[in-house]
């Protein structure tokens, strides 16, 4: 076994295909499946189950992956030991929604790179879970999650709280109390399944017994907000994503019975993840950002 071929392997998970990890890193893609074949001979089993262009993690490939998440933190805390003039360098994979990316995170970063101006950054836009579920298999380094339930397995610092609101125009405000047996005339404009906050108000229809009469599902918050603004329907955001559109009297908030609670706001690392100079300083970067936002 080479310490290229592990290398390989964490840069195929990361980018979801032998063609990607291939371009990524200058290879061709039989370099790339030689590693895999050299690496899968040294096992003595199946790493990935090729499903098409999909490839999918075996379960012994899950515990290689594993074995192999520490053997590359090890060589990356070797990187470390003598770092010049006190200079962080290295890489940082950031997952985040996109509510955080669009409204805190370039902020975020513009302090990180002044101060970091040496580290690689990737960022990932996914839902919350999706998130939870890469910091688990460490596919990311960090990230931000608006999430009420966290796994054990990841180390989180709670940022903020976010309200949530259910928003349309002045001419919706009394929507939702007009319903008939549940049936709400309205159409909830969404986006996709998974999405923390739209679980909340789908489980507080559920609960309810309410029944919208159409559902939109979009890509972005951003389309989410011009379709409410053009009268298509309702929407429920975080209200930092429709302050200024309140604010400038194109939206309002909709009154409702129990509003749900504000969701909390996290950044996360896997719990036994070696935190490196550059994770350990964009946390620090992180917080300071927060604590003069809530303050």
């Amino acid at each position: 076994m080479e310490f290229r071929q592990l290398v390989t392997l964490k840069m195929i998970i990361e980018k979801g295909s032998f063609t990607g990890a291939a371009d990524e890193m200058g290879y061709t893609q039989s370099t790339v499946t030689s590693h895999i074949q050299a690496l899968e001979q040294f096992i003595g089993a199946p790493i990935f189950d090729r499903m098409g262009r999909k490839v999918v993690l075996t379960d012994v490939g899950h515990r290689v992956m594993e074995h192999a998440t520490v053997i590359l933190q090890e060589y990356e805390k070797m990187q470390n030991l003598n770092l010049s003039n006190g200079e962080i360098t290295g890489e940082i994979k950031i997952g985040a929604a996109e509510s955080m990316t669009v409204y805190h995170l370039d902020k975020i970063l513009k302090t990180y790179r002044e101060q970091c101006p040496n580290v690689r950054i990737s960022l990932l836009n996914i839902n919350c879970n999706e998130i939870q579920s890469q910091l688990i298999s460490s596919e990311i380094d960090v990230g931000f999650m608006l999430i009420r339930n966290t796994s054990k397995d990841v180390k989180i610092i709670k940022l903020n709280e976010e309200d949530l609101v259910l928003v349309g125009l002045p001419e919706k405000a009394t929507t939702f109390n007009q319903m008939n047996n549940g049936q709400w005339d309205e159409c909830f404009i969404t986006n996709e399944k998974g999405c923390s906050y739209r679980t909340d108000f789908e489980d507080y229809l559920r609960r309810n017994q309410i029944t919208p009469a159409h559902k939109m599902e979009l890509w972005s918050i951003e389309a989410i907000k011009r379709c409410v603004m053009t009268g298509l329907g309702v929407g429920f955001l975080p209200y930092v994503t429709v302050e200024k559109e309140i604010q400038d009297n194109k939206l309002i908030i909709i009154p409702y019975t129990k509003p749900i609670e504000p969701m909390p706001l996290f950044i996360g690392h896997h719990k036994d993840k070696w935190v490196s100079p550059a994770i350990q300083k964009f946390l620090e970067v992180t917080k300071e950002h927060f604590t003069y936002v809530v303050n």
